[in-house]
């Protein structure tokens, strides 16, 4: 049995724990923690060199057998160092466990600091949080949306929550769904958009359809409603460029309301008319493959009654 010079199996609430299944009996720790559990090499070696992983209630080596019934503990709680600054934040909490933590983020604020703004970030919000909880990792928000855009966004609470849920990402195993209000009546009920995007000349935030050095885009669409001289769509992602479904939508004559970056007009909402409304996912540790909503943006709710 192995002794290491810290115990960081003190705090109850620190530790994430994983009981080995039937069809794992006879594989080693390092077996279930690389195929199994999809923990990068990097974490590997880090959480093997401060002795983060328990078997049993015990400190073994990698290459221990397992068998069914047994238990795996981890620690994944490392005091990071971060240079944003912690802030008390209303939160709206779709769903919570050890190693994720899914957001409503309302339409309006950052996700993360910028140069010109440190506080008021989803960012500062979601630190203030996770230390409040003894958690001292980083902030480790799994993808972005833009300001304006609202709903579902998904945050690791450790290095293994970040590291599972980018892995899917890589896989392709993450559906996002969101719902927009577009210009015009779009005819056909469903449809797809590929079409490379890159940046624009002369700006570090507009992009374009570069069909000669963008990077491969594609966004499927699909109608809900169609109104005098708007629709309401549903979108799904299967690659995530940023600005990824307002250059789509002008793209094909179809622009976000509100987007006057992308040839939008304001006069029914003063933001781009996007929701983040669904995530279909698999969750750390199960495995097992959820669908996280957000109801949709009030304003957005209010501008469709109105249409």
């Amino acid at each position: 049995m192995l002794k290491p010079h810290v115990d960081h199996f003190q705090n109850p609430n620190q530790i994430v724990t994983y009981q080995i299944q039937p069809e794992e009996t006879g594989m080693t720790i390092h077996q279930i923690l690389k195929n199994r559990l999809h923990i990068s090499r990097r974490l590997l070696r880090k959480i093997r060199g401060s002795y983060r992983v328990r078997y049993n209630k015990e400190h073994v080596t990698f290459d221990t057998k397992i068998q069914e019934g047994d238990i795996l503990e981890f620690n994944f709680y490392f005091d990071e160092k971060t240079v944003i600054e912690p802030e008390p934040m209303k939160l709206s909490i779709i769903y919570e466990d050890s190693n994720l933590l899914i957001i409503n983020k309302p339409a309006g604020i950052l996700v993360h600091p910028a140069a010109t703004e440190r506080t008021g970030t989803l960012a500062n919000g979601v630190l203030n949080y996770q230390q409040s909880q003894g958690n001292n990792n980083l902030f480790r928000p799994i993808h972005r949306l833009d300001r304006n855009t609202s709903g579902v966004i998904l945050i690791g609470k450790n290095h293994y929550g970040q590291n599972y849920m980018v892995d899917q990402f890589q896989r392709q195993n993450i559906h996002r769904e969101y719902l927009a209000i577009v210009h015009d009546v779009i005819l056909e009920d469903v449809g797809i958009i590929n079409a490379p995007i890159g940046r624009a000349e002369d700006s570090i935030i507009l992009r374009k359809i570069d069909t000669e050095c963008g990077q491969k885009s594609i966004t499927h669409f699909r109608v809900l409603k169609r109104y005098q001289n708007t629709s309401v769509v549903s979108l799904r992602l299967e690659t995530g460029r940023t600005h990824q479904i307002r250059v789509h939508l002008s793209h094909i004559g179809h622009p976000l309301l509100g987007d006057t970056l992308y040839g939008g007009r304001e006069e029914l909402i003063k933001r781009h008319a996007l929701h983040s409304w669904r995530i279909t996912c698999k969750i750390p540790l199960t495995h097992e493959t959820k669908k996280f909503t957000a109801p949709l943006a009030t304003d957005m709710k209010e501008l469709i009654r109105k249409l």
